[in-house]
């Protein structure tokens, strides 16, 4: 028996995809989401000039991710949001208060 391996065609696609940007992990910029059937607040954890990568948590404890269009999402501080990231970079969302906390030795 001969077997005869031939190469896979090379797809290449026609457009070319856009720029997926990240934050850095747990330090995820907060965001509030508004669609038509949609309103949440989250963490945006990707973003292309023209959609962002909405995640959160509901109130069943189900995680969800969105792709939606930028133009319905709007960066918050977070002590704004309803929804908070219970493993966050806290030193990196209140650089101030762990100064303060801190003592000279």
């Amino acid at each position: 028996m001969t077997l005869t391996a031939y190469p896979a065609p090379v797809r290449r696609p026609e457009t070319s995809r856009p720029r997926v940007s990240h934050a850095p992990y747990r330090q995820e910029p907060y965001v509030r989401c508004s669609l038509e059937t949609l309103a949440v607040d989250g963490k945006a954890v990707a973003w292309t000039r023209s959609e962002v990568l909405v995640h959160w948590i509901d109130d069943d404890g189900r995680a969800h991710n969105r792709w939606v269009p930028a133009s319905a999402v709007v960066r918050i501080p977070r002590d704004d949001s309803a929804w908070r990231d219970p493993y966050d970079d806290f030193e990196f969302y209140y650089p101030s208060r762990q100064a303060a906390g801190t003592a000279v030795r």
